[in-house]
């Protein structure tokens, strides 16, 4: 188990409130219900009835309650990222991120963490009989922020300094 000092899971906890999209977008489902059932599938939120439909803040309100920072983390988001990224993978980003540098779209193809799609939105919509609408969807939105019609990415996300920053020293400490 990681050692997480408070000051630090309090820093941690103000930035996963403020993560867009939810739980930074770890989580396959991408819509609010389809999220809720995944967490509830994965043990969390059993208070939660199939047909509730709790805005965000509580979401986060009885996670913080029920498992905690380090739960969030040890438990949602480092098993998900671990699952949706190599270890060859983070390493060749956390390089790129200690460079100031972004890797091409070429090399996110080639690993396939991001896919083009002819409709491309911000907006997620989940549908039958209509086109679907891709914002959050390929595992490099995690990481970036991509212009998709454009073709490039623009900027490192939210989550990049989170994890680089602050996740993978807990667990480099945690391993040694």
């Amino acid at each position: 188990m990681m050692q997480i000092p408070m000051e630090t899971q309090e820093k941690m906890k103000r930035i996963i409130i403020n993560a867009d999209p939810f739980l930074f977008g770890v989580l396959k489902a991408k819509n609010k219900k389809g999220r809720m059932k995944e967490l509830k599938e994965m043990g969390f939120l059993k208070s939660y009835s199939l047909g509730s439909n709790p805005n965000y803040s509580r979401f986060y309100q009885d996670l913080f309650v029920e498992i905690g920072v380090k739960g969030i983390l040890e438990k949602i988001i480092i098993p998900r990222v671990q699952e949706m990224f190599s270890t060859e993978v983070l390493d060749y980003l956390r390089r790129c991120w200690y460079q100031g540098q972004l890797p091409t779209l070429d090399y996110l193809k080639e690993q396939k963490l991001f896919k083009h799609h002819p409709f491309t939105s911000d907006e997620i919509r989940e549908g039958i009989g209509r086109p679907h609408i891709v914002g959050y969807r390929e595992p490099a939105f995690i990481f970036f922020q991509i212009d998709v019609p454009h073709g490039f990415i623009e900027s490192w996300a939210m989550f990049a300094e989170f994890w680089f920053e602050e996740v993978e020293p807990l667990l480099a400490e945690h391993h040694n």
